[in-house]
């Protein structure tokens, strides 16, 4: 059993007429953002799709109505647009799912255009605790994970560049309540960035816990961020396949 949980509850654009739209609905020679991220998602077998989104924006872009569309079968968590981060988001929706189940959490403002069953698969054999998946990057807008001799993770750290291997919006946990309780734990000890959580530095916890943290990675044509106007515009001028 695998949750793959879709984070779709990020800032919006701005188009030529001033209407803001979530980030999700951009769209690049007519298919979105979400519809790209939900491609991968579907190849994931006994999977349990979940989407998170701002509550504003689900009613008033019809936003359930578009992830039915997309999965039928998914199921959709609102969340109040004051939600303190990532993980603030992540938890309100994991909390409600199956605790024994694996855990993906998916960002819907970055695209990995990888096979993610293959790398999931990996972590499986190598019997991880979590994992998640990496470029190379030194800007400090990503979040990072430091690795030791054999691989494994032993320090995450948000917009601190503290290796070269940022995270790329995708990661996952052996069993949901993992992720749950580092989460919370992160929380009770207030570990925010600029007043914010964010679901890297929930590895830290587990880090602490002797847990086995792996890392799959991507090449820079794998990978694009959508983080900000900038690159949701460079996105939107470039082919897609």
């Amino acid at each position: 059993m695998l949750n793959v949980l879709i984070l779709a509850a990020g800032g919006g654009e701005t188009d030529a007429a001033g209407r803001s739209f979530p980030a999700c609905l951009s769209e690049v020679d007519g298919v979105s953002i979400l519809e790209r991220v939900t491609r991968n998602a579907k190849k994931l077998k006994d999977a349990t799709v979940v989407f998170a989104f701002v509550d504003s924006d689900a009613r008033r872009f019809h936003l359930e109505k578009i992830a039915r569309l997309l999965i039928p079968s998914s199921r959709t968590i609102c969340v109040p647009a004051a939600t303190k981060g990532s993980a603030c988001t992540a938890l309100l929706a994991a909390s409600q799912l199956a605790a024994e189940a694996e855990l993906l959490i998916i960002s819907a403002n970055e695209l990995v255009e990888v096979d993610i069953s293959e790398a999931l698969r990996s972590f499986r054999l190598r019997a991880l605790d979590a994992g998640t998946f990496v470029f190379r990057s030194v800007h400090p807008r990503y979040s990072y994970v430091r690795l030791d001799s054999d691989g494994y993770v032993v320090e995450s750290a948000q917009r601190v560049p503290i290796s070269s291997n940022a995270t790329a919006g995708i990661f996952w946990f052996s069993r949901t309540a993992l992720f749950v309780d580092a989460a919370k734990s992160m929380i009770r000890k207030d570990a925010q960035t600029d007043g914010a959580y964010f679901v890297a530095p929930t590895f830290n916890e587990l880090v602490l816990q002797q847990m086995r943290i792996g890392v799959s990675a991507v090449s820079p044509g794998e990978y694009l961020p959508l983080k900000d106007d900038i690159q949701l515009r460079s996105y939107a001028r470039e082919p897609r396949r």
